[in-house]
């Protein structure tokens, strides 16, 4: 078991080394000048080149990116060139406002994706599978941001039953609920369909195993081959799709916060990349990547502990 985690934590620092890397050097790619951008468009040329030394903007990019890196290995990500302030710290502000979202979002897509999933795979070839499956298509193929327009406009203009935009920053424990249910019921639905279509997938691969077919042989009822040997061995794959989901949940809630006009790290990186904030950026997707790191860690343990075999690489 050590040495299975000692292998999952080195391949996970590589990814996230990784990340952060091509993160860095596409930034530099991105047209504008986060001094100019400071100054103004009246700025002198003095004015600029003495803000670009200071920020270390005028040293080469592979300087920079070593300067970022052993900094970053103490928890020096750097100030924020429009604000001043510690990017980090300005990310770590913005981050639980994601984070409720995309958990909460998560919650109701698993609720409704797994039940479904399995309902589907139980059901294969009838009307109920054909139509978890037509209703799990179209869920899939409306973009997130569409379906939040749409939610506002019937949920929200039409029926008032839930706030259209903010997060009342300001507000109480259930206020904040009330206006964070929307934005989590669109985002919980279009990675339920995604769930669901995974999960039947999951199900129906476990179900054409040979020992599924020895078991109704035998005899066994139905209810236990679906609940006690079908469900129980496609609970490792269903587990990756709840943990890849959970990127995809945390990607989408970006947009979201858009939408619905709530902060967040999707608004704060968003303003921060139209700003050319690198330091603000970069710290924005460390700490993305580093959660989602921490997940599929958590996932790749749960792993082992479910199946050995994971444990062992056979």
């Amino acid at each position: 078991m050590v040495s299975y985690l000692a292998r999952t934590l080195v391949q996970l620092a590589i990814t996230l080394v990784g990340i952060v890397t091509v993160v860095f050097f596409l930034m530099r790619a991105i047209p504008g000048d986060p001094a100019l951008y400071m100054l103004g468009d009246f700025a002198t040329e003095a004015s600029v080149e003495a803000l670009r030394a200071r920020l270390g903007l005028d040293l080469p990019v592979y300087q920079q990116y070593l300067l970022f890196m052993q900094r970053a290995l103490t928890g020096d990500l750097g100030q924020s060139v429009v604000t001043g302030q510690p990017a980090l710290r300005e990310i770590l502000s913005a981050l639980p406002w994601s984070l409720s979202l995309a958990v909460t979002g998560l919650m109701i897509a698993v609720a409704l994706g797994v039940p479904l999933g399995i309902l589907s795979a139980i059901r294969q070839g009838t009307w109920v599978d054909v139509t978890i499956m037509l209703v799990a298509l179209i869920g899939i193929s409306f973009p997130v941001f569409w379906v939040g327009l749409v939610a506002i406009l019937l949920l929200s203009h039409q029926a008032g039953l839930f706030p259209a935009l903010g997060a009342a920053t300001g507000g109480g424990f259930f206020t904040q609920i009330h206006h964070l249910m929307l934005p989590a019921l669109v985002l919980g639905l279009s990675v339920a369909a995604y769930i669901a279509r995974l999960t039947r997938s999951a199900m129906l691969e476990v179900l054409g195993q040979d020992y599924i077919r020895v078991a109704r042989a035998m005899g066994v009822r139905e209810n236990r081959i679906f609940f006690r040997l079908a469900l129980r061995n496609a609970f490792i794959p269903i587990l990756a799709v709840i943990g890849v989901t959970f990127a995809w949940a945390l990607g989408n809630a970006i947009l979201v916060e858009v939408v619905f006009s709530r902060p967040g790290l999707g608004s704060t990186v968003l303003k921060a990349i139209l700003a050319r904030d690198y330091q603000l950026v970069q710290a924005g997707v460390l700490v993305l990547a580093t959660g989602i790191v921490l997940v599929n860690l958590t996932l790749d343990i749960l792993y082992g502990v479910i199946d050995p075999r994971m444990r062992t690489g056979s």
